[in-house]
Order: C-alpha cells, then structure tokens, then sequence
C-alpha cells in the first residue's frame, strides 16, 4: 500500500484539474450505460426487491419519517421490518435524489446506481495513487469498476445495490489505511467516516473486509511504528462503527427475529462453489458465470502477481505478497475444496450468505497487483513484459468481453423501462428477507387475500371496527362489541408490535393469526379505542444515543489533528 521512492506521488490527487474525475465519469457513464438506457435488468436477482425498498423507504422519509425501518407499503401493504436490519444507505440515496429526479425528468433508481459505479471508481483512484503515478491509478480506477464480479456480477446481473455500495467504501477506507500508516492529517476521521458508511451499506462486506485494513496497518508501516498504526486503525474501525450505531445496533438486536435458516440457503452452497467441471443445479447458468469470473481474476492476479515478485523491486514485490497471499483463504473458501468447511460451520453461510461474495477480496486485490505491475513494467526485462503484458491485455479483454455480454443479455431479455415506483410484480418475492422474519406456513394466497379486505376486523362475534390511524409503527382503531373477541389487522406479525387500550390503560397480547400470518389481538366487549404500535426500544434509543457521542467523538479528533 505504501508507495517506494521511485513512484510518483503528487500532493493531491486531483491537483491541479479535475481531468481525473471526467476521465473517470467517461468511463463510468460508458459502463452504466446500458442501465442508465434502460433501467436495471428485470431479470435480475433482486431487481424488485430494491426497486421496492427504494420506492417504500423513499415515501415514508419525504412524508416525514427520518429511518423508515416498518415499510408499511411492501408485501401489498401487509408490511415489512426488513429495514430493521437491512442497511440503508443505498435507499437514502435514492430517497434524497427524487426531487432533483422530479425537476430533471430523471430516474432516481437508476441515477443511485450509477452514483454507485462512479464513486468506486474514484474511490480506488484515491487509494491506488498512494502505491503509483496517477496515470497507473486512472487505469486501475477503470479496471476496478470494469472488474467482472464488480460490473457484471453485482452490478447487473444481480443489482446488489447495496454490496455495489461498499465497493465505493472498501478503497476508501484502504485509503485512509495508507495516510494512518503516513501519519497524515484528518487520516483516523476519514477512516471512521468511510467504515461507517460501509457498514449503512452492506454489512456482510464488513465482515469479508475487516481483517485487510488491520493486516495492512501491520504489513506496511515502519516497524517502530507499527503498533501505533495498527492500533490507530483499530481505533478508525471502533469509531467508524461508533457512528454507525444507529443502524448497527437495532440490527444486531433484531437480527434474531431473521433467522438466516430459513432463507434455504444451504442447499445452494455446493451450487455456488467455483471450480474447473461445469457445475449442475438450477442456479448452473449463473454459477458457471461466478466461476469464471473467479478463475479469470484468478489467473489475473497470478500473472501479474508473479511477474513482479520475479523482476520487481522490493518494495513492489512486499505489496504483491500481502495482497497473494490476502487471497489464499478467500479462494479456498469459494473453491469446491471448501464444501465440508462450509457444512461443518453452520456460523460461516449464515454469516456470508454465499461463497462467491469473497469475490470483492480478489476485485481488490485485482487491481491492486495490476497497478504495482504496470508501476514495474518500464523497469522489467524486454522478454519478461514482451511475454507477459499480452497476456495481461488477454484477461483483461475478458473482463471486457463480459461487459459486452450484459449488452447482448439488454438486447435480447429488456422489456420496457422499469421505474422505481414500479408496483411488486410477485407477492413476497420483492423482499428478499420475506421468508426469514414470516412464521413458517404463512399461506400467501390467504394473506394477499387478507390484504383486500378491511385494515381491522373482527374475525369472531358481534361488533364493529372503526380505524382512526394508520402509520408505519402505529394504528390506532375504536371497537364496539358487546362480547369483544379477535381482531385482525391488515400488517404482518412482528414481534416488536405492542398493543395496548387508550384508557383505561391496558395491555393487550398480539399474536400471528394463521395462515395469513397477519396481527390478532384480543378486544375487551365495550367501547374500546386500541393502540398499536412498533416503539422505539432501547437498541433504537441507544444506537442514536451511541452514534451521536461518537459524532462529537470525531469532531474532536478532527480538532486535536488541526492543532497537531
């Protein structure tokens, strides 16, 4: 990560123009075009499934809910707590881009996704011009947001919104990394700042990349001052997840209401797993892609890698080393070689979901030994960068080839424009979290047909219902019954509701009522007026309560470093 002596290193990156940025915009508009033409692809993963997060979470922020966490829209209006523990990031993005989509006749979803693209590619450019000229680190920007697991993979092929989104973090906080280890003003700031906005972004990234900043803080600063820059790093990550508190913490408290169990993912481990045979199962198509993408940067990284551990200078052959052998276990754990590791350690899929997300460590790594190769490529032997940049060239043009796949995959498979206020065009299948928090044997088809009936009605008994409020996390209604009885509420079972009587005060049990898996609660007889709501609890109250200290926390680090 640290640059050796002979490599251009300029006070500022995007002194003194910012060629750098349209260069990098260029590109970035050339890549997301496709997307940017036509909308995301509708056979995409989890198309729907953020096109309705983004439309949901959008509507309730501008109608004056600050974390919409309880989308009271999803599901056909029968609800959602994904957002309890999704990150929110990408949705805020969105959100705050709608007006100006508004005014300027544009897409809002798709403006997001392509902010997406060109940060990372900015991103890495900042960090890869610590270790070379800002030429290599132009180019290296590109390949990063070129990279086919980055592009093709999350980006289109999946619209992983939001893993999308911690490829803008994951160099920027490698960044910041090198200015700790450089003893540079605002470094331990920018580090926090940058890990919590990876961690709004996409959790799961966090615990994939982690270990990396640690690792470098050891591997590149100057023996004596190792300690001080690992733990400076250390201290960056505390605080950055500091201010994240706001969402980390309820996340971490309602996770146990999402059990990953039940998403079925297990089967699909072994289908998921990269390897040289050509894989079988319904998911082949896609899988076979994966391993390709895998093996590809792969053979990349080797390359390159071994080249400049071969001819290098030393300080260029130190960078390669760290990031070859950062790779050796994401590898072994997307290989076909790792399935009883991923049977015996139920903790890993539950905690990674699927194998080729380890895939953001090779895009990483990728461009890092890719740049530290063309830093070395005037300095190598002729025969040496005779024989390998055609090669280099070669795997790259694949990447390129991939790109030119997603376009024939728009010709051949685009329907019209698909816009973020687009209706769900399949029950459930629009939350990707459906099956996790619902109770096991919800019946759909009972539950869509709940949804058409009255928001609150008696299920049992005379008596009528009269609804006076509906708002995400709170409905109030008035009930009349001379016997009371069950009362069923068109907003799926959560277990953080809480229902109560206006007054006299008094508790009331909610449960899920089956098949439809929506709310039940029990009415006194009488004329009762009932309060149902989702409070703010304790992990919400002290994850603000957290962020905000560590907000003034920052603050004043940001002060002490401007005296220092």
């Amino acid at each position: 990560m640290n640059s050796g002596p002979s490599v251009e290193r300029p006070s500022h990156p995007f002194s003194p123009n910012i060629s750098n940025l349209w260069i990098i915009g260029v590109a970035a508009v050339v890549l997301a075009a496709p997307m940017l033409g036509y909308g995301p692809m509708p056979q995409g993963h989890d198309t729907d499934q953020h096109l309705n997060f983004t439309r949901y979470f959008g509507e309730q922020f501008w109608g004056g809910e600050w974390y919409p966490r309880w989308l009271i829209g999803m599901n056909h209006g029968l609800g959602s707590p994904t957002f309890f523990v999704y990150p929110p990031l990408p949705s805020y993005v969105c959100a705050l881009l709608e007006p100006v989509a508004k005014v300027c006749h544009f897409n809002a979803f798709n403006m997001g996704e392509f902010l997406a693209l060109f940060a990372s590619g900015i991103c890495a450019f900042l960090w890869l011009n610590t270790m070379a000229s800002r030429r290599v680190a132009l180019a290296g920007a590109v390949l990063y947001m070129l990279a086919p697991y980055h592009l093709t993979v999350d980006y289109y092929r999946r619209t992983a919104l939001a893993e999308c989104w911690a490829f803008v973090w994951m160099p920027l906080v490698l960044y910041f990394t090198t200015r700790i280890t450089r003893r540079e003003h605002f470094a331990l700031a920018g580090l926090a700042a940058s890990y919590a906005l990876l961690i709004l972004s996409h959790f799961v990234s966090v615990l994939i990349f982690s270990l990396i900043p640690l690792a470098a803080a050891v591997a590149f600063s100057v023996r004596e001052q190792r300690a001080r820059s690992t733990l400076h790093v250390a201290a960056g990550m505390l605080i950055g997840a500091g201010l994240a508190s706001f969402y980390l913490v309820p996340m971490l408290f309602h996770a146990r209401y999402f059990p990953i169990s039940r998403l079925g993912l297990s089967p699909s481990v072994g289908e998921n797993l990269i390897g040289l045979a050509a894989p079988s199962g319904a998911n082949a198509g896609f899988a076979r892609a994966v391993s390709l993408t895998a093996i590809d940067t792969i053979a990349l990284c080797v390359l390159c890698g071994g080249v400049v551990l071969a001819k290098g200078l030393l300080d260029s052959r130190k960078k390669v080393l760290f990031w070859l052998v950062l790779c050796i276990v994401p590898v072994f754990l997307m290989s076909r070689l790792s399935f009883r590791v991923w049977r015996a350690f139920p903790p890993l899929p539950a905690a990674v979901q699927m194998p080729f997300r380890f895939n953001i460590v090779l895009c990483l790594a990728a461009v890092a030994i890719v740049a530290v190769f063309c830093s070395e490529l005037s300095r190598l032997p002729r025969l040496w960068g005779a024989f390998s940049l055609p090669l280099v060239l070669v795997l790259i043009g694949t990447w390129l080839a991939g790109y030119g796949s997603v376009c024939r995959r728009y010709h051949a498979e685009m329907v019209p424009q698909v816009g973020a206020a687009s209706p769900a065009s399949r029950f459930g299948d629009d939350d990707g979290w459906f099956l996790a928090w619902t109770p096991p044997g919800l019946d759909k088809a009972k539950a869509l047909q709940g949804s058409d009936g009255p928001r609150v009605r008696f299920l049992a008994g005379n008596g009528t219902a009269k609804l006076l409020l509906w708002k995400p996390r709170l409905i109030e209604f008035q009930t009349d019954s001379p016997s009371g009885g069950p009362v069923m509420i068109n907003q799926f079972y959560y277990p953080a509701w809480r229902a109560a009587l206006v007054s006299p005060y008094l508790t009331l049990e909610t449960k899920v009522a089956m098949p439809e898996g929506l709310l039940e609660l029990q009415v006194p007889p009488g004329h009762q007026q009932v309060r149902l709501e989702i409070p703010s609890g304790r992990a919400e109250r002290a994850g603000c309560w957290i962020s905000g200290l560590f907000v003034l926390l920052t603050l004043g680090s940001l002060g002490i470093d401007r005296r220092s």
